[in-house]
């Protein structure tokens, strides 16, 4: 598995419910992802900013980690796991 630092900002489609988000799709790089399973979901603070985080698999072996920033509403693809 090879490993990518990616950092850049994306849409996401989100379901806000019950006190929590889930993301459903995304789009990076002209290319839309439907979200087939959160692997894992944390969170992180810095400073008074706090940060969602989800390991989501989509659209085949790949994993990505999705990161939501609460401070402004907005989504970023912080890592991609490749496979093979």
């Amino acid at each position: 598995m090879m490993y990518e630092d990616v950092f850049q900002p994306i849409e996401v489609i989100t379901l806000f419910q019950h006190g929590k988000i889930q993301p459903l799709r995304f789009k990076w790089n002209e290319r839309a992802y439907k979200v087939s399973k959160i692997n894992s979901g944390w969170v992180s603070d810095e400073g008074t900013n706090r940060f969602y985080h989800f390991s989501v698999m989509a659209d085949g072996p790949d994993c990505f980690e999705l990161t939501f920033d609460l401070s402004n509403m907005s989504w970023e693809l912080s890592r991609v796991c490749m496979d093979g």
